[in-house]
């Protein structure tokens, strides 16, 4: 199935070369060219965007900066394509020998540009690059009209319990993947730039600042792989007579928040979303608690558990359904037959079955094994591979998606999972299947994300849509292969694990607006007090896919069962759930922390969260102004775990007991 749309440009009005320095006013923007150097300087309502901009381009670390371009030549036009009308401002300029060009298409609300660089005049071969920077600029210039100012760095995966990290400026700040945000604290106006394309080029964003208001330098460039890529070599190389850049936009937004939402549609727009699989997915999986101890025997009484005691109290999507998912080691304690008795059972209770897979991972680690799904090849034929070595991480070798016995083994695979009846199925570690490597077998192929598209687009087309797709420990793009994507790493019971999770929520709620829902991990209660579990099922509630994890078996905790038929049979934290999509946070956090207040609505209702992560008691102050409401009007509201009813007018005003959270819900 062919997923990403290639822009199609209707030219409207006929080329024009400016011959001296121009300014060019388009839907409130400035794009000021200097002829003489080739440097762009945009203003957006009277706020300087980026300033003195030449485009950067390398091949393996020798990195060509120009201070100017020679021989500029500027050229506009109005075009047309799948974000919108624009007009395109052309600059280009040569630089040892080669030709740069770069693309800047104003839109009302952002500006897109791409950089484009020509073979060496005089040659007649391709020529290669691993590095294109369109957004290259090295001179200060002033951010925002106040102080405290941040900038947010977007981790590439989820591996690892990585986290987002919100550096305020002057300090320094670390590279981000694919988008960042820089905003102001208090007037939440600022600036997001990111790649738009994710099917060549890992995108990487360096910022540097000087005290609270300043810019020193900004790059957005294609091409970045570090220690947070788990790569082990430098970004694959792009050949040809042209290489072009991933296209990066620029938009300068009066709401940080607003602006991360832009971006994720114009994301959606060249790739969008696989079609529906219905409505958010309530449900279990095995690795919460049973682990490798998940049988057959197990999964019958866990599917059981849930059918008697928390689906008729409002644990359900808004389909009826509760999926009943198996994790890793479900090959160990089911035979062959047991799965279409399994499937078969959870249909009978109302719901549905689910289960795991890791196809780009080789967890046998025996490189001399012959492949089953097709004898040619043994499996470290399959390895990705760089200076001759695997490439492992988390302890099993990385699988190249072009490779034909990976594909086999992915089909085999995925169709037994069919045949079986399930409609669920959760893959994991698949940031393996990006990595860089020496070569791929496909030999178009130069570049981790385009191996990575290549297997995803493959897995995509043997699943046919009959199966959610749920990621796990993924890249954030390319995103239009899946249903859902885990937002962090592995979480449990505890308020550490709450806080991590709700910092990807923090930063990364707007990715529901390329997956269907982003996804919190299992919701774990054994081991944690009552406050902890109620923080633990809120940050899944308001995040997206909402899954329990304890062992609800015969064997498991009689403890454990009666706090999770308490607390997840909330029937308004249920609806909630069923009615919101991902929460944004009121406010920022600093450093690697998370924001400790969530907002989202529905027809009826604002819904606020508020945590406390401390082991002593807080007093909370949210002015309403900060979610959007007048504070010269009186509100009703209930908090819906005491389900206490409230009136509020100016402000929310309330005590926090120590690792607790409320639930406001405040009426329109």
């Amino acid at each position: 199935m062919q997923k990403l749309l290639i822009s199609c440009l209707i030219l409207t009005t006929p080329l024009s070369v400016i011959a001296a320095d121009k300014t060019y006013n388009h839907d409130g923007r400035q794009l000021i060219v200097d002829n003489a150097t080739g440097a762009v300087t945009i203003v957006a309502d009277g706020d300087t965007v980026v300033k003195s901009n030449i485009p950067a381009w390398g091949l393996d670390g020798n990195i060509r900066r120009p201070d100017a371009l020679r021989n500029v030549r500027v050229a506009s036009r109005n075009i047309s394509d799948i974000h919108g009308k624009a007009l395109r401002v052309s600059v280009s300029g040569s630089y040892e020998n080669e030709k740069a060009t770069v693309d800047y298409d104003i839109y009302p609300e952002f500006i897109l540009t791409r950089l484009s660089v020509d073979a060496p005049s005089g040659s007649k071969e391709d020529f290669s690059l691993n590095f294109l920077a369109p957004v290259s600029t090295r001179e200060t210039y002033r951010f925002a009209d106040r102080a405290g100012n941040y900038a947010v760095s977007v981790p590439y995966d989820n591996d690892a319990w990585v986290r987002y990290t919100n550096t305020p400026f002057g300090d320094e700040i670390p590279a981000s993947y694919e988008v960042t945000a820089l905003f102001n604290a208090d007037t939440r106006k600022g600036l997001v730039i990111g790649s738009v394309e994710h099917d060549v080029w890992k995108t990487g964003i360096n910022t540097a600042t000087d005290g609270d208001t300043s810019i020193t330098s900004l790059e957005a460039f294609g091409g970045i792989t570090s220690e947070l890529t788990r790569d082990k070599r430098s970004h694959g190389h792009v050949s040809g007579r042209t290489v072009k850049s991933p296209r990066i936009i620029l938009i300068p937004t009066d709401d940080w928040r607003d602006g991360l939402e832009l971006f994720a549609d114009q994301c959606a727009l060249f790739a969008p979303s696989v079609p529906s699989k219905g409505s958010r997915p309530f449900g279990w999986n095995s690795w919460g608690k049973l682990q490798t101890k998940i049988t057959y025997d197990k999964a019958i009484e866990v599917s059981d558990f849930i059918h008697d005691n928390i689906t008729g109290r409002g644990f359900h999507g808004a389909d009826g359904n509760v999926v009943i998912d198996l994790d890793a080691f479900w090959d160990f304690g089911f035979k062959p037959e047991q799965h279409r008795k399994f499937v078969e059972h959870c249909h009978a209770n109302g719901q549905k079955a689910g289960i795991y897979y890791c196809p780009f991972t080789d967890w046998g680690g025996n490189p001399d094994a012959v492949l089953g799904e097709d004898p040619r090849y043994k499996m470290g034929d399959l390895y990705i591979r760089v200076d001759g070595e695997p490439v492992k991480f988390d302890g099993a070798p990385a699988l190249d998606p072009t490779h034909p016995g990976t594909k086999a083994r992915i089909k085999k695979q995925l169709e037994q999972f069919i045949d079986w009846g399930y409609e669920y199925v959760k893959i994991d570690f698949m940031a393996h299947g990006a990595y860089e490597s020496d070569r791929h077998f496909d030999p178009a192929v130069t570049t981790g994300t385009q191996a990575f598209n290549q297997g995803m687009a493959f897995i995509d087309s043997v699943n046919g849509g009959k199966m959610w797709i749920n990621l796990s420990i993924a890249p954030l793009f390319p995103a239009n292969y899946a249903h859902s994507r885990r937002i962090s790493c592995d979480a449990w019971a505890g308020v550490k694990d709450t806080e991590y999770v709700l910092n990807a929520l923090t930063y990364g709620w707007w990715l529901d607006h390329l997956y269907h829902y982003n996804d919190a991990d299992h919701v774990v209660y054994e081991g944690a007090t009552d406050g902890e579990n109620r923080m633990r099922i809120t940050s899944s509630a308001i995040t997206g896919v909402y899954f329990l994890g304890d062992d609800m078996s015969e064997g498991g905790l009689e403890s454990t069962k009666e706090r999770v038929i308490r607390n997840t049979g909330n029937r308004e934290i249920n609806e909630m759930a069923r009615n919101c999509k991902s929460f944004r946070p009121v406010e920022h956090a600093k450093g690697t922390g998370a924001a400790d207040m969530f907002v989202n609505q529905d027809d009826r209702y604002i819904y606020v969260a508020m945590f406390n992560f401390t082991d002593s008691p807080v007093e909370k102050t949210l002015p309403l102004r900060r979610i959007g409401l007048s504070e010269a009007r009186d509100f009703k509201a209930m908090e819906l775990w005491s389900h206490d009813n409230a009136d509020m007018r100016g402000s929310i005003v309330t005590s926090l007991s120590p690792r607790d959270v409320k639930v406001f819900r405040i009426e329109k």
